[in-house]
């Protein structure tokens, strides 16, 4: 798995799982839609409601990326 904190070019796509910090709580969250205007749509692993946000706003973030070579058919 391919981790990344590196905060100058977020550079999500969709499939991503983030981490960031919301209110001074850790919150995960798979990035649904990209669009070309830095808009996300990111899926709340908590059980909220899906929500958007500006890639350029988010603070303290980390993306976690599975590997392609070890991604195995079932």
């Amino acid at each position: 798995m391919n981790v990344s904190t590196d905060h100058s070019d977020h550079g999500l796509r969709a499939g991503d799982v983030i981490e960031i910090t919301v209110r001074g709580e850790r919150r995960t969250a798979e990035v649904m839609i990209v669009s070309e205007d830095d808009q996300l749509l990111l899926d709340l692993f908590d059980g909220d409601r899906p929500v958007f946000a500006r890639a350029s706003t988010l603070t303290d973030l980390a993306v976690y990326r599975p590997d392609a070579e070890l991604l195995v058919a079932a």
